[in-house]
């Protein structure tokens, strides 16, 4: 499926109270180091987000093994496995339950995405996972705030994009 087939990459989702309940005591659990994490919903219903999975923050590991080409520590960064995630977005889409978000939280600061974070998910204008992000701030070991941010299209930048919270 090309990004073009992929609604939720416009943004615009709703995610079930369970789901967003989830993600955030992952954030809470995580704290002070990023949590990061998948949510999946029906294909059929696009708008729809309400299979959260908790991923590991693989930044600690990078940094450990290679501070000058990895500087950042989960506190501040999160990474995936890349093989493990792509291959998560595969069997989603194929048992037709596709990620439609990767979410991850900032620690004591906002739910904005940072410039860091449009480096990692865009280059000369392509969306680098075919999904839109959601980022939760963590302020003191509690969520402050979340935002669902989205591609521009043709351009290394996102915007933030409505999310609905819908009960279960």
């Amino acid at each position: 499926m090309s990004g073009e087939e992929l609604p939720w990459i416009a943004g615009d989702l709703a995610i079930t109270r369970d789901a967003l309940e989830a993600i955030e005591a992952h954030a809470r659990d995580a704290y002070p180091s990023e949590c990061c994490g998948f949510l999946a919903g029906p294909a059929q219903d696009p708008r729809r987000l309400d299979a959260p999975t908790r991923e590991v923050n693989e930044a600690d590991k990078y940094h450990r093994l290679d501070p000058e080409r990895f500087p950042r520590t989960s506190r501040t960064y999160f990474k995936i496995n890349e093989l493990r995630a792509a291959r998560g977005f595969e069997a989603a889409a194929a048992a037709g339950q596709p990620i439609k978000v990767i979410y991850h939280s900032h620690c004591d600061a906002g739910a904005y995405f940072s410039a860091e974070d449009a480096a990692t998910f865009a280059s000369e204008g392509q969306l680098m996972w075919p999904c839109a992000f959601l980022v939760v701030s963590v302020v003191g070991g509690e969520v402050k705030d979340r935002k669902l941010w989205v591609h521009r299209r043709g351009t290394d930048a996102f915007d933030e994009s409505s999310l609905e919270v819908v009960p279960a």
